[in-house]
Parts: structure tokens; C-alpha cells; sequence
């Protein structure tokens, strides 16, 4: 399987993102914003749920298949002109966030707030100029027994 390369511009392209990022975690030191290059990036392990899907996308594969897979994936977004941040820990650099979902809400389009909601209410929010995310494969996958599980609250965040 090719690494993945994708952007969004738009609503529908945002949830493709969102469901490959559901459940990736990350380190505090790994994420940054730069505001002369009005760009925010975060460095995750994203739990790679297109390996669970069966040939048909329609479901689970069975437990058999497992170890699962997580791989190290970059993700940024473009034109952001103010980021706040909200329960995340920024003086621990070590602290591990999940990410739940991201979240585009126009404002003064083509403008608009994109949110990071991460596991345990903490969050980021993004002042962007216009929708534009991308998500990059950065390194190989590597095998993990834990699948996020979302009944008992364990996002797997250790694997």
C-alpha cells in the first residue's frame, strides 16, 4: 500500500482527512506553529484504520488479521493567521495528545476555524485565511497488537 497524500479544500476532502487522523497520537513538542510562514503542523502516529476495512470498505476485518499498523504521518495547515489552545499541556513536551477529529467551520468565508478536538476535552483552534490541510505518510509502518478502542476509552495511545 502507497503512502497517503492528501488534501482538503473543502468539507467532504476534511473528513477523508479526519477519518484517516481519527485516534493518531502525538507529542506536545510535535506540534508548532510558525506565523511568518502562517502555517501549523503536528507530527503524529496515525493508527492506520484503511488496514481494519475489509476489501469492500464496508466493515471490520477480523481480529486475525491483527497487529495492526501505525505509521508516522505529518499534517499541516496553510494560511493560519492565529492558533489558541485549550487543556493541552504546552510546557510538557513529552505529554501525549490523541486526536479525536478535526472540524472546518466557515467564518468570513473562505475563511473559518479549524478545530483539533483531542481525547480528555483538550483542544486546539486554528483562525485560518481558507480550508487547506494536508496529511503526509512519512515513515514506514510499524506493526501494534492495540486497536483504538472506543467502548472502553482506550485509544491505544501507548502503541
Amino acid at each position: 500500500m502507497s503512502p497517503l497524500r492528501l488534501r482538503a479544500i473543502d468539507q467532504l476532502d476534511l473528513s477523508v482527512i479526519a477519518a484517516h487522523l481519527q485516534d493518531a497520537v502525538a507529542k506536545v513538542g510535535d506540534m508548532g506553529f510558525d506565523p511568518k510562514r502562517r502555517r501549523f503542523a503536528i507530527l503524529v502516529n496515525r493508527f492506520m484504520w484503511e488496514d481494519v476495512q475489509d476489501d469492500l470498505g464496508a466493515g471490520p476485518k477480523a481480529d486475525r488479521d491483527a497487529p495492526y499498523r501505525r505509521v508516522r504521518s505529518a499534517v499541516h495547515f496553510e494560511g493560519v493567521l492565529r492558533v489558541q489552545s485549550s487543556a493541552l499541556r504546552l510546557a510538557e513536551k513529552e505529554a501525549v495528545a490523541e486526536l479525536l477529529t478535526l472540524k472546518f467551520e466557515p467564518r468570513d468565508e473562505p475563511g473559518g476555524i479549524m478545530s483539533l478536538t483531542f481525547a480528555g476535552g483538550a483542544a486546539l483552534r486554528l483562525e485560518v485565511e481558507c480550508l487547506d490541510a494536508w496529511l503526509s505518510d512519512i515513515s514506514a509502518p510499524w506493526s501494534t497488537e492495540r486497536r483504538p478502542d472506543h467502548e472502553t476509552g482506550d485509544g491505544g495511545a501507548g502503541s
